[in-house]
């Protein structure tokens, strides 16, 4: 267990860390795509170990909370390799997954597994109405691939920031406060950010 666990470690650390800097340096110059890969690199390392983790420990919790930053992390990797947001077989899957893995963390009646599963649920339905959309020949709203990237990687830096939250601040109670107070917080940045790079492409 211990291999996981450090790797879980370090590169937890290392998202928190590149992603703390992509929020305080400018937007689409070459060190934001520098950082970006860094904190991407490390949050797929972070989900990978959680996963691990979770299966050796038994833990549901730590495993639908994986798959969940796992997927926004692809995602909003995708949305920048992909700009035309048409989506291949691996996409759908993704989509698929989060659907499903949303679904099991409202049915456990967890509170933290309920908010943070309703949040899957809806981007998961957002991504079939964008793949309805494009199957059928609509147009998508002009720079809709960064509104999701910049959705998609605020919410994997929620997940980081809340984990760092968790492990080093100890007999918070209620502890779902804990857990939920960064989404309270981040969420209105991220939709600050939207409103202010949506109206031009950083990338």
């Amino acid at each position: 267990m211990s291999i996981p666990l450090a790797l879980h470690i370090l590169s937890g650390f290392t998202a928190l860390f590149a992603g703390s800097l992509i929020h305080l340096l400018k937007k689409g110059t070459a060190t934001h795509r520098k950082l970006g890969k860094l904190f991407y690199y490390a949050m797929v390392t972070t989900g990978l170990s959680a996963l691990w983790l979770a299966i050796m420990r038994h833990s549901e919790f730590l495993f639908c909370i994986g798959i969940f930053a796992l997927y926004q992390t692809l995602s909003g990797k995708r949305a920048v390799d992909n700009k035309s947001l048409k989506p291949a077989w691996f996409d759908v899957a993704l989509s698929i997954a989060a659907l499903l893995n949303g679904i099991y963390m409202i049915a456990t009646t967890n509170v933290v597994l309920m908010v943070f599963g309703a949040m899957c649920v809806l981007l998961a339905f957002q991504d079939g109405g964008l793949y309805y959309k494009l199957n059928r020949g609509m147009e998508l709203p002009p720079n809709a691939w960064l509104k999701k990237h910049i959705g998609m990687m605020m919410g994997s830096y929620i997940a980081t920031f809340t984990a760092f939250l968790v492990v080093n601040i100890n007999d918070f109670e209620p502890a779902w406060v804990l857990w939920l107070s960064p989404t309270f917080v981040f969420v209105p940045v991220m939709g600050i950010y939207q409103k202010r790079y949506l109206r031009k492409d950083v990338a």
